[in-house]
């Protein structure tokens, strides 16, 4: 088992045990080893005294024998030393090196060159030998060599030692245990009250419970006082959830489209909104648990294409929408427009999250618009005049898809708006109605609702502003859209209006035409605006320039980076009677072979496109007395339009 696994597992109580009993047995051995060593130390230095001392006496109680040579006297002295255990053998030798008298081992006797100098020790195989000089009247007259038994003596200390070392650690972790069980719980039981209320907490969901902390003013205190203080605040909180859910569900189940979440790892739905009863008529419990419920009601002939816009979104993990159809539950075939966002952790897509909307009868209008403009188109070539409805049809074209930016920012808002608040205070104000001065005086949430009405005026203040700018806008695009018409309508018959105007100001009625759809497709725009004359020009003719080559300008950019996409308006002169506005970007760029045609009628680059915007353009641009060119440096180098127009003195 993993030594540190097992202690991060060990409870609390046991943990301050286990670090107590370390801390002391530590400590403790720490000074039992000093003491050790210092009775090792002294030990061993005593043991060299004994011997010394015995050696000196020996020494001079055989002198006598020594300097007669009686070698009886000289052993008889020597016999003396069996009453001291430790020492293995001695031996009396005169100044010659001759061993008058020997003790213990005869081997021993023939061993004395392993002995050290006189005075001196030597420690060898668990033994003390030592070295004494005999002196008779200060004359040197014999060497006693002794071999004391060290190790034996020793080892008799140390099993003393050891023996109370243990009762010394054995009374002291008994000791320890006692204390920490004691001790512990003035800890312990203040955090055990608040793990068993974690506990329940975390069981039954149940906020409501309190941790007792018997008014405890420690850190410990203090924490179970904030632990209450938290669950009272998540309790009050769970509440409003509770009801804010409620409202949240009633909000997604009122709003026109199927609201629902998938799970990229089980694919399946995990949440579908009660709108898809009313638009396909399968309930919701239908589609969730189901990997490929999806796969069954999509149309067969659009399942491909579908499951294409799904990887690329996965890909591109940005917000997407694509259209498709559904088969409902009477077999009706329903368009859908799926609009949604990839939601990733940890740079891996984990879910998807949007919106089905039914627009099966904006299809069937938009088929209807089509059917119309192709039968306009058909009676303008019939009469002579294919550029004016080609005009028509691209540029209301242009206009319509700003307006259907506008409603769907509108419906976006109107789904965010902060109403709903206020319709919550009110809600509130109307419990409270009888008391009403009261509540709003005294209650806790009473006093809050002043200043949080004032703030939703001011969010839905914010609202209507951004409404009522939109609908500016939406109203300039659609009366820009009958001045369009208007004006083509009496293009074949009369002369259009000139007005001095100022190119900046059609340069910007352009942008914000675009601005939607440039800043849905986050692309950079740079203004590179000098001081020009006014020039003389039908605004409506320009602004039908402008915006094409606007719009076609962010459509060269899809392919770039979000961060890389940049849409350059260079105003400025062209010459002393002409102002030039050049449309430049750094998108796909157009060919060489391609820029001798780009201007044709009916020629065009995109697989969707018909080839009239540059074309009407061109000739709009002639009839105004200017010009329309393009230049680029080739594929993936970007494009730059100029579009010259006469200034205001100097009409041609």
């Amino acid at each position: 088992m993993n030594p540190k696994r097992f202690f991060r597992n060990l409870s609390i109580q046991r943990k301050l045990l286990v670090i107590t009993l370390t801390i002391c047995a530590a400590v403790l051995l720490l000074a039992v080893s000093a003491l050790f060593l210092f009775q090792i130390l002294n030990f061993r230095s005593n043991f060299k005294l004994d011997t010394s001392t015995l050696a000196a006496i020996v020494g001079k109680n055989s002198a006598a024998a020594m300097a007669f040579g009686d070698r009886n006297a000289a052993n008889e002295t020597l016999g003396y030393l069996k009453a001291k255990p430790n020492i293995e053998c001695a031996s009396l030798a005169n100044v010659n090196g001759e061993v008058i008298a020997h003790f213990g081992k005869k081997d021993d006797a023939k061993e004395l060159g392993e002995f050290p100098g006189p005075g001196q020790f030597k420690f060898t195989d668990g033994a003390l030998l030592y070295t004494e000089a005999i002196y008779l009247e200060s004359k040197r007259i014999g060497t006693l060599f002794m071999r004391m038994d060290y190790n034996s003596v020793f080892s008799q200390l140390l099993g003393f030692y050891i023996f109370i070392i243990t009762i010394i650690l054995a009374a002291s972790t008994g000791l320890v245990f006692w204390l920490s069980d004691k001790l512990g719980k003035l800890i312990i039981t203040p955090l055990s009250n608040l793990t068993n209320t974690a506990r329940l907490v975390g069981e039954k969901n149940d906020y409501s419970v309190r941790s007792s902390m018997d008014g405890r003013t420690d850190e410990l205190g203090l924490l179970g006082t904030a632990f209450n203080h938290m669950l009272e605040r998540i309790q009050n909180q769970d509440a409003a959830l509770n009801i804010s859910q409620q409202k949240l569900g009633s909000l997604v189940n009122s709003i026109d489209g199927v609201v629902w979440e998938w799970d990229a790892v089980t694919f399946q739905f995990t949440f579908v909104s009660e709108q898809c009863r009313a638009i396909l008529g399968y309930p919701p419990e239908a589609w969730l648990g189901k990997a490929d419920f999806w796969d069954k009601i999509v149309h067969p002939d659009d399942i491909e294409k579908a499951t294409v816009h799904c990887m690329a979104a996965i890909a591109k993990r940005e917000p997407y929408h694509y259209e498709y159809r559904m088969i409902a539950t009477d077999n009706r075939v329903v368009w859908i427009r799926e609009s949604g966002v990839v939601i990733t952790q940890n740079d891996k897509v984990v879910s998807f999250r949007g919106i089905f909307q039914d627009i099966t009868e904006q299809k069937r209008a938009a088929v209807e618009l089509e059917q119309l403009n192709r039968k306009l188109l058909d009676t303008s070539r019939q009469a002579g005049m294919a550029e004016v409805a080609t005009g028509v049809l691209h540029n209301v074209g242009n206009v319509l898809n700003s307006v259907n930016v506008s409603t769907t920012l509108l419906n976006d808002e109107l789904d965010k708006s902060k109403i709903h608040h206020l319709q919550q205070a009110t809600g509130l104000m109307r419990q409270h109605l009888p008391e009403l001065p009261t509540y709003l005086m005294e209650d806790a949430k009473g006093r809050l609702l002043p200043e949080f009405i004032i703030k939703v005026a001011d969010a839905m203040n914010g609202e209507h502003s951004r409404w009522r700018e939109e609908l500016r806008g939406l109203k300039k695009n659609i009366e820009h859209i009958k001045e369009i018409v208007a004006m083509q309508q009496s293009y074949a018959r009369v002369s259009g209006l000139f007005e001095a105007l100022a190119a900046e100001t059609l340069v910007a009625d352009a942008l914000q035409v675009n601005h939607a759809g440039l800043e849905r497709h986050h692309v950079e725009l740079i203004r590179d605006y000098h001081p020009t004359p006014l020039i003389m020009v039908d605004k409506h003719k320009v602004m039908q320039i402008l915006i094409n080559l606007i719009r076609n300008a962010k459509y060269a950019l899809d392919n770039n980076l979000p961060n890389e996409k940049k849409l350059t308006i260079h105003i400025g002169p062209a010459s002393s009677n002409r102002v030039k506005i050049v449309v430049q970007d750094n998108g796909v760029g157009i060919s060489t072979e391609n820029l001798t045609r780009i201007f044709a009628h009916g020629f065009t680059t995109k697989t969707d496109g018909h080839g009239f915007g540059l074309h009407s353009g061109a000739l709009a641009a002639k009839e105004l007395g200017g010009s329309l060119i393009a230049s680029s440096e080739g594929l993936g180098r970007g494009a730059v339009f100029t579009l010259e127009l006469p200034i205001a003195n100097n009409k041609n």
